[in-house]
């Protein structure tokens, strides 16, 4: 087809490429069709819309006529948002690095018209530079190689096709302990970065996923060497660049060791999960600065990210560009002529504070970073006044633009965060918004009984992938932890009924990415179970197990997740370090207490019982509410459960064993030690 088809979608990544002269399809199957129609390679570009590097190609190379004339004379051209096709994405990522490449966005990969990849690379400069060959040579030499090397490519075909199916078979060998996670986070300590936190080296991501794992290995190995890093961590992110220091949120990774100056695109999924790790981190430490910056994040999700018109209620958008005006990060900095004309007589401790100075400390400008520590109530007072001042000023400037996606795992980790949250910091005005996007998912994601994993715009794209399932099932169970309303409990139940139906491997035991296969010319069906900037879909499926197994008590959730642990599982520390969530729960499998709470939730006794469980730093607790009138079964934790003289009474459990009933807040916080005490 002789033109650019993607003007009528609704990704705002796809429409950023909508006037291109190249003859741009979405991913599906009359692309292919006419691949081998015309017995053409297809051209695969995939990206996002707060990709830096994506703009640029897309400005130096799609955007040139020259250049696009090439594109649409030897290949049929297909863009993919990654975050509408995470699938497409994960498995060319994997076959480039398969070709010895780093991976990234933008990718770009070349396949023959059944999908199979042959070549490819990620951002091509226009013409030679970086020590990358020019894009218009990549193609010429391609297409060439294709027509009159056929023996050639095919063999490079059938060796990435036959590793890439074998990488999708489960690795591990069924030995997995705790006393293997206690050594793992001793082998993984040698790799931080104990001056600034975070892992040696630049570029610093955030990981939250294997912090948070650090954290509870921490608690078992009795280590404070681990938490005192994972703090530490924190910490410095909090003061550096990659914390929007005005607005609140983090930036997706930070270009230095220092966490100074920031990759300025801010995801979804980065915020929520800090927002989880830091809430958790505060129980132990009470830190006054992670306090603040959870609030201040929460602030700016609601102030920024709110998608409005989604049936009666809100969802969250996905991602902010790290571009405004075609400049890199022109939104959040600042000179210091700007901050005394705005901030006056206060200006100088302001500056002092947040590394304010005539010559910056970025490209000539200034990223603002918090040098000195929380001061006295009255300066913090000053400075907070000082942020806002800013705030409003910036709010005038031309905004980075939003991807108004709203992608039904990225609501869900953010449910999760407002939940835990919210119950720490008693804030039910964050609990009743994680509601409100829960009923958005329950709605708005789905269209004639199918739930999907994108809408945009009124549009749905892609069935729900696994990581949808498992997060919605998460965050119903934080929900109910902090409603104890049943039919989150039950819903969660229910999905995961749905989920072994259609996604379980009953061969490899193990969850398979998506329902149906990704790709009709490769009989491939991945098994995420290697963590990325998210938790894979196998670890929060075993998460979800392991919870679900404490709140019912139910043998068939622990015999499938211990038969993930014995698919996936090794003793290998490499392997331990690249699956932290499935780690992380087994550690929940074995310690997590379960506190039945037998009362009123509208009594203010109860209420008082509740708020003592998020009172210690243990991380793994589970609320169950009952009002002692219902019977349950002999192997649920409220079987026999009742109240003493009539009054709202608690109970301690840990893999069936329970403690004496409690009425006193301060007696049930006695009860509910850390773990590895």
């Amino acid at each position: 087809m002789s033109e650019n088809r993607l003007g009528s979608l609704k990704s705002p990544y796809l429409l950023q490429h909508a006037d291109h002269p190249v003859h741009w399809q979405p991913w599906g199957e009359e692309a292919f069709q006419q691949a081998r129609a015309e017995n053409k390679p297809i051209l695969l570009s995939i990206g996002y819309a707060a990709c830096h590097w994506c703009h640029v190609m897309a400005h130096e190379s799609f955007a040139d006529p020259a250049i696009a004339q090439v594109m649409n004379a030897l290949y049929i051209n297909v863009k993919v948002d990654r975050e509408e096709h995470p699938d497409v994405d994960a498995i060319y990522q994997k076959a480039l690095m398969m070709m010895g490449q780093q991976g990234g966005w933008p990718l770009t990969m070349f396949l023959t018209p059944a999908g199979e990849p042959f070549w490819g690379g990620t951002y091509f400069p226009p013409r030679a530079a970086y020590g990358r060959p020019s894009f218009i040579n990549v193609l010429q030499n391609i297409s060439n190689a294709y027509a009159h090397q056929k023996d050639d490519i095919t063999q490079n075909v059938t060796s990435l096709c036959d590793a890439l199916i074998k990488d999708s078979q489960p690795k591990g060998d069924g030995s997995l302990t705790l006393e293997d996670l206690k050594t793992a986070g001793s082998y993984i300590l040698r790799v931080l970065d104990p001056r600034y936190g975070g892992m040696h080296g630049a570029p610093k991501f955030p990981q939250p996923v294997l912090f948070d794992f650090l954290w509870r290995v921490s608690a078992i190995k009795q280590d404070d060497r681990l938490a005192d890093l994972v703090e530490l961590t924190l910490k410095r992110m909090c003061l550096g660049g990659i914390y929007d220091q005005i607005g609140g949120g983090f930036a997706r990774y930070s270009t230095d060791a220092e966490w100074l100056a920031p990759h300025f695109e801010k995801m979804l999924y980065d915020n929520a999960q800090l927002i989880s790790l830091m809430t958790l981190v505060w129980r132990k430490t009470r830190a006054p600065l992670l306090k603040q910056c959870i609030a201040d994040t929460i602030d700016w999700v609601f102030r920024e990210m709110s998608v409005e018109g989604c049936n009666a209620g809100f969802a969250l958008a996905s991602a902010l560009d790290a571009d405004s005006e075609g400049v890199e990060g022109k939104f959040y900095v600042w000179s210091e002529q700007e901050i005394d004309e705005l901030l006056g007589e206060q200006a100088d401790s302001f500056k002092q504070t947040y590394d304010v100075t005539a010559q910056g400390n970025w490209e000539g400008h200034t990223i603002l970073r918090r040098l000195m520590p929380l001061k006295e109530e009255a300066e913090e007072k000053q400075l907070t006044h000082c942020r806002q001042i800013l705030l409003k000023e910036r709010a005038k400037r031309i905004h980075p633009q939003r991807d108004d996606k709203v992608l039904c795992d990225w609501n869900c980790l953010m449910i999760k965060a407002l939940c835990e949250a919210g119950a720490v910091f008693d804030r039910p005005d964050w609990i009743d918004k994680a509601k409100i996007i829960m009923d958005q998912m329950n709605t708005l994601m789905v269209k004639d009984g199918v739930l999907y994993h994108s809408w945009c715009a009124g549009h749905h794209t892609s069935p729900a992938y696994l990581d949808d399932y498992a997060q919605l099932c998460q965050a119903g169970l934080a929900l109910y932890n902090v409603t104890g309303e049943a039919a989150y409990l039950a819903q969660a139940e229910d999905h995961v009924r749905h989920i072994d139906t259609h996604f379980w491997d009953e061969d490899t035991q193990g969850y398979n990415f998506s329902a149906n296969q990704t790709i009709n010319g490769l009989n491939l069906h991945p098994k995420p179970i290697l963590d990325t900037a998210t938790p894979s879909g196998n670890g929060v499926m075993a998460t979800v197990l392991a919870d679900l197994f404490h709140l019912s008590g139910k043998k068939t959730y622990q015999n499938r997740l211990t038969q993930l642990v014995q698919t996936f599982g090794t003793k290998n520390p490499n392997d331990i370090f690249a699956m932290p969530s499935l780690c992380s729960a087994l550690i929940r499998l074995e310690e997590t207490q379960t506190v039945c709470i037998i009362g009123d939730s509208a009594e203010n006794d109860t209420k008082l019982l509740i708020k003592n469980v998020y009172t210690p730093s243990t991380p793994h607790l589970k609320i169950l509410l009952a009002d002692g009138k219902q019977a349950y079964p002999i192997d649920h934790p409220l079987h026999k459960k009742s109240q003493i003289a009539d009054k709202p009474t608690a109970y301690v459990c840990r893999l069936g064993t329970c403690s004496p009933p409690v009425t006193d807040p301060i007696a049930l916080a006695s009860l509910l030690t850390p773990l590895g005490d």
